[in-house]
């Protein structure tokens, strides 16, 4: 009992994860919109020469991450599937989640990569802050932007 009880808790948790997530992952965290999320005033506030490094920077980073991201989706499922097995595999979900442990790190030195390029190519202003705004770009989710689509600006 306390297993099923567990394992209903881990797959409502995943599956909110990764449901906020989705909501999140679009430029301005679902608030839509031209470069909406780059900051308070999006790339707006960038000239055209910065949001060209910066949309160079980025597609780079996406182009990079894709595969990455996409496998971790499939984790994602895979482990969802466990999770809700007539006779879940305890086994089959730890390796699942360590993998996906493991991912979603290799995602985040990404993306902390991606931030350190953004400010020194682009400038300090152009990831925004974490004040009343909202944190800038770093809007994707699961474990910060992971999963298939799920990038810094929903790719």
């Amino acid at each position: 009992m306390r297993a099923k009880t567990l394992g209903i808790a881990a797959l409502a948790l995943v599956t909110l994860m990764a449901t906020s997530s989705l909501a999140l992952a679009r430029p301005g965290g679902g608030k839509g919109g031209p470069g909406a999320g780059y900051g308070c005033g999006g790339m707006a506030q960038l000239t055209p020469e910065q949001q060209a490094a910066f949309q160079k920077i980025h597609d780079a980073y996406a182009a990079k991450t894709a595969q990455l991201r996409a496998d971790l989706g499939v984790k994602m499922a895979e482990l969802n599937a466990a999770s809700v097995a007539a006779t879940p595999d305890q086994g089959k979900i730890d390796a699942l989640t360590k993998q996906i442990g493991e991912m979603q790190g290799r995602l985040l030195a990404e993306k902390t990569q991606f931030r350190l390029q953004v400010t020194k190519e682009v400038g300090p202003g152009a990831m925004g802050g974490m004040g009343p705004c909202g944190g800038g770009y770093h809007r994707g989710g699961m474990g910060g932007g992971m999963g298939g689509g799920m990038g810094p600006c929903g790719q």
